[in-house]
């Protein structure tokens, strides 16, 4: 092919909507824990939405550089379409495959195939392109597209709730585009680390995605999980027993039902329930990183009264800390934890070099930096190790301007050192010092 021709084909592949224009980066995930995530999905969630699972798939096995296994998932998505009994038009649902194949096509130098496809996707929004033919037409795209954005990372949560925005603005009703909906919101509402984070938004998101769904059990568990945090616990009760008895087996039910048994301080049967998640899903790197969350609450409950109790909840803490990372490279909050536990460990040596890895990883968010500066400067403070190395990581996380709760108790803390500094030695400049410095960092806030 000319130079000239494979230009203008670029033009047309740009033009499509699919995984290839919808800009994901690989260096921002773990492609094989992703990879893992959706043949998990493939294995628990309805037939009906398999065919994106294969879309995503296909673009994953493009990140690897595997584009005969890309094609081959594609095929998966196309026989899956037509085999399911979808009341739409199943061109609709062909469009983003097209697109995917189109791409695939050019990768593997095949332009003809590759013009071929694209030709198909654009025939598909030429027949669409007037009401209401267009607005089922997009709805649809924009929901994969969501759908995929909430497949990848925490980055991509704030493009999800856009896409299903628009999505719902030409199909208000649908089901499972407020579900998606509400589960992004709620997803980044999880995500904030705002010190004064009140909000709610995705509870009445959530209630109507229920109304319109109510067999969607991880919505209710979800819904579950927010009422509980607004101490509403009879209706999340009943929630909780209504997504038990409808999906008993599934994992994606089971391991929100647990988070509401860590809510209830009902920790050892939140344990029990991740352990079954994991039997079914043994190679969850999230999971690993619950069941590890709970043990650190038992190391802080009076159940661990005795050294070998402690010693034992910070070894099996450990134990899948060690798993979600290997599984996860880029599980930045797994990474957290794991230096956090060595610690508690006197694995001392191990934390730091957790630290140190995590500090320079890509995917670290400002906050995350905060939280991970704050618990070096907690260790350094209250082993005594270094004052002067604990105030240089409570500044590092007091100087990352995001008013989070980690900022805020890094000042409380450096103010506090800086009076004990004072009572000790008035004389001291440093302790006055440190006093101005917080000073002026609250004024900045202000």
């Amino acid at each position: 092919m000319s130079d000239i021709l494979e230009n203008s084909l670029m033009d047309h592949l740009q033009k499509l909507q699919c995984h290839f224009t919808w800009d994901l980066h690989g260096e921002d995930v773990d492609i094989d824990n992703v990879e893992e995530r959706v043949n998990d999905q493939l294995v628990y969630l309805p037939d009906a939405l398999k065919h994106r699972m294969y879309n995503l798939l296909a673009y994953l096995k493009h990140l690897k550089g595997d584009h005969e296994e890309a094609m081959i998932q594609l095929q998966k998505a196309e026989a899956q379409i037509q085999e399911s009994n979808i009341s739409e038009d199943t061109d609709v649902r062909r469009t983003v495959m097209y697109g995917n194949f189109a791409w695939v096509f050019y990768h593997q130098n095949q332009f003809t195939e590759s013009s071929t496809y694209a030709e198909k996707a654009e025939t598909i929004l030429k027949q669409y392109e007037s009401p209401p033919e267009k607005n089922t037409l997009l709805s649809d795209i924009y929901g994969e597209q969501g759908w995929t954005y909430l497949s990848f990372i925490g980055k991509y949560y704030q493009q999800a709730v856009e896409c299903f925005e628009k999505a719902l603005e030409l199909s208000p009703e649908d089901p499972e585009l407020n579900s998606g909906h509400a589960m992004a919101v709620y997803r980044l509402e999880m995500l904030s680390f705002s010190s004064n984070n009140t909000e709610n938004k995705s509870v009445p998101l959530l209630e109507r995605a229920v109304r319109l769904n109510p067999r969607d059990t991880v919505v209710k568990v979800l819904l579950a999980l927010k009422y509980l945090d607004m101490k509403n616990y009879d209706q999340g009760a009943i929630l909780i027993e209504q997504a038990l008895q409808e999906q008993p087996e599934s994992p994606y039910v089971l391991r929100y039902v647990a988070k509401c048994y860590i809510k209830n301080r009902r920790i050892n049967e939140a344990i029990a329930m991740f352990k079954k998640v994991l039997s079914l899903t043994p190679n969850s790197s999230s999971v690993h990183y619950e069941l590890a969350k709970c043990y650190k609450i038992l190391i802080k409950m009076p159940t661990c009264y005795n050294k070998q109790q402690k010693s034992e909840a910070i070894e099996n803490a450990i134990f899948h800390l060690e798993k979600a990372v290997a599984l996860n490279r880029l599980f930045v909050p797994a990474h957290i934890l794991l230096a956090q536990v060595y610690i508690k460990g006197n694995q001392h040596q191990k934390s730091k070099v957790v630290f140190d890895k995590t500090l320079i990883m890509n995917n670290i968010s400002p906050e995350q930096k905060q939280e991970l500066n704050l618990s070096w400067a907690q260790h350094l403070k209250n082993s005594r190790r270094s004052k002067s190395e604990a105030v240089r990581h409570y500044k590092e996380v007091i100087e990352i301007q995001s008013l989070s709760l980690f900022r805020e108790t890094a000042i409380k803390e450096l103010e506090s050192l800086a009076e004990t500094i004072i009572v000790q030695n008035p004389m001291d400049a440093t302790g006055h010092a440190l006093l101005g410095y917080i000073h002026q960092q609250r004024g900045q806030d202000i």
